[in-house]
């Protein structure tokens, strides 16, 4: 995981994410979507955004945390009078006060260090 301890300490380092990004692009790092192309037909994936780089900044688990029940499946008969139809089912977000977030590290981090207290979590 080069790229993300890369990206961590250039956060502790000082530089924001657009910095951040506009040097891995500069230095011909693929952005995350250019990994699987199927899954981000929708991208480019010609150059990071800040937006990947906040998202792995603020991703818990590169640092040996983990969030449960941040989402949920609902599910529903759309034809109650035919239910041969099936089912359909939507994930939904849950409210931040029924996330679970354990006081402890839960897995083995892949970077040692907090990113910087500068944007808001």
């Amino acid at each position: 995981m080069p790229i993300v301890q890369r990206i961590f300490a250039m956060d502790l380092g000082g530089y924001g994410m657009f910095a951040i990004a506009e040097s891995l692009t500069r230095d011909d790092i693929p952005c995350p979507s250019a990994y699987d192309r199927a899954r981000n037909k929708h991208r480019d994936g010609l150059a990071s955004a800040k937006s990947a780089v906040r998202v792995i900044l603020t991703n818990v688990r590169y640092t040996g945390g983990q969030i449960w029940n941040k989402q949920r499946t609902q599910e529903w008969l759309p034809d109650v009078n035919d239910v041969a139809l099936g089912y359909a089912a939507v994930t939904k977000w849950n409210e931040k006060d029924q996330w679970v977030k354990p006081e402890k590290i839960v897995h083995e981090p892949l970077v040692s260090q907090e990113p910087s207290t500068r944007r808001s979590r």
